[in-house]
């Protein structure tokens, strides 16, 4: 679906028939907004509802990350910026474009907005990104690879995750990463592959 307004705590984002091929010639825009209303303390109701209407928008800003990117390489693209003024050159952070999978984007405002683009010739099967509502100066919960488990259970700058494998896995990637000013993790979240598999991998 295009043209939406998104809000806090989480949620996912697609192309346009998405996990099928996008369409020629599409504009869609996305905007998210992080709400926070979790962060209000105790307090009557009628009060508690004029609050979480005007949370303190400095609280939190939004993680995007992808799990799934197949667009066509210079010709259709999907623009992610900071902040609610979609298509504002100078609140872009990243023209995204080809096969890769991005890193994880942060934003620095309690708002982010995504322009996905394509032009009128060839159609991939698009992308696929969660989004997520993290305070101020975090990263956000990397997660713990299946068959692993993870010491370290906080995520603002400066904070490490230490990961390591059941037995019979062995650890691929970084067995530490740290949360840095950037708002993104050193390294991406280690996975646990059967030692049998490892073995075969040349």
């Amino acid at each position: 679906m295009c043209d939406i307004y998104l809000r806090g705590p989480s949620g996912v984002i697609t192309s346009p028939n998405y996990p099928v091929q996008y369409d020629n010639n599409a504009y869609c825009v996305w905007v998210i907004t992080a709400v926070n209303p979790a962060k209000v303390g105790p307090m009557d109701a009628s009060l508690r509802a004029r609050k979480v209407s005007a949370v303190d928008s400095s609280c939190c800003v939004i993680k995007l990350s992808f799990e799934e990117f197949d667009l066509e390489r210079g010709y259709d693209t999907l623009t992610v910026g900071d902040g609610g003024q979609v298509g504002d050159q100078k609140t872009v952070l990243y023209v995204l474009t080809g096969t890769t999978v991005p890193d994880l984007i942060v934003s620095t405002q309690h708002q982010m907005w995504l322009l996905f683009q394509t032009d009128s010739v060839r159609n991939l099967l698009g992308f696929k990104a969660n989004y997520e509502e993290i305070d101020q100066g975090g990263c956000g919960d990397p997660g713990v690879p299946a068959y692993g488990r993870r010491e370290g259970s906080t995520f603002r700058h400066g904070d490490s995750l230490t990961f390591e494998c059941q037995p019979a896995f062995e650890l691929k990637g970084q067995k530490t990463i740290t949360c840095q000013k950037s708002s993104q993790w050193s390294s991406l979240k280690p996975v646990c592959v059967c030692k049998s598999e490892r073995r075969g991998i040349p």
